[in-house]
């Protein structure tokens, strides 16, 4: 027994460095459209304790950026009225990419958590292969700087539709897909990994059929190191961000879609 585990235990690497992927598999003919828009509501999980604490509107426009055929998603979130009293946040994204590969053109974000407040405006210059960000952070104040520039970095709000695009014929059980996003002043490489085929129960949707994927977070003054993001896609034409999972020091964030009949 001892002989075959000492075995695995030297062909493990292998089995691993066989399921790393260079890149994510993407469908040729996107399963979204400019003028969708969903809403998902934000559960505080703690044990046992569920509250709920916001709620997050995201919309997709068609447009044409610079000549360019483009899309541009916003992406807000908001506290509920009785958790202002305890956290008031207030988040607002726009990031505009275009229509064919998905590729970054534009980010803002405007940050307000607890009374912390922090914005960012990016424009991609592909050419040159850097980011001209002017960043202002309410501790450190205001800072314009070139951020480097690499094939495939995207930011937060653009990911959810490369997520979306996402070729499921081509996935494998455990494989690990390279992500690479910009924030603040920083581009973060981190990993993604596909979990399967599964049913997931949707907060007042019941069941639904679901493809499952984690990707590692970013370790800082809210995530631990070992920690992964999970979240769900709809296992159907549409391929509907359903639901996700961002696991805090103390407890989680959940947020699930809501129908689209109500708001």
């Amino acid at each position: 027994m001892r002989r075959w585990l000492l075995i695995w235990a030297m062909l493990l690497p292998f089995v691993a460095a066989a399921q790393q992927k260079d890149k994510i598999p993407s469908l040729s003919r996107h399963p979204f459209q400019g003028g969708e828009k969903e809403s998902y509501g934000l559960f505080f999980k703690w044990g046992a304790v569920v509250s709920e604490v916001g709620t997050a509107w995201l919309h997709l426009d068609s447009l044409r950026y610079e000549g360019v055929p483009a899309y541009k998603t916003t992406l807000r979130v908001q506290s509920t009225p009785f958790f202002d009293l305890f956290f008031k946040m207030r988040e607002e994204f726009f990031s505009w990419f275009t229509a064919d590969d998905l590729r970054p053109l534009k980010y803002s974000r405007d940050t307000f958590e607890g009374g912390y407040m922090a914005s960012n405006l990016y424009h991609y210059d592909w050419e040159k292969g850097v980011i001209h960000a002017d960043i202002n952070f309410e501790s450190r104040g205001r800072q314009v700087l070139d951020i480097p520039l690499k094939e495939g970095v995207s930011d937060l709000p653009a990911l959810i539709y490369i997520f979306r695009a996402i070729d499921y014929s081509c996935l494998e059980e455990g494989a690990v897909y390279p992500v690479a996003f910009a924030i603040d002043d920083k581009v973060f490489d981190v990993k993604l990994t596909y979990r399967g085929q599964e049913m997931v129960k949707v907060r007042k949707l019941g069941k639904r059929s679901a493809r499952h994927f984690s990707c590692s977070v970013v370790q800082g003054a809210m995530f631990e190191g070992n920690q992964e993001l999970q979240f769900w896609l709809a296992d159907d034409s549409s391929h509907t961000l359903l639901g996700l999972m961002a696991p805090l020091r103390v407890g989680a964030v959940w947020a699930w879609v809501k129908d689209k009949n109500k708001k």
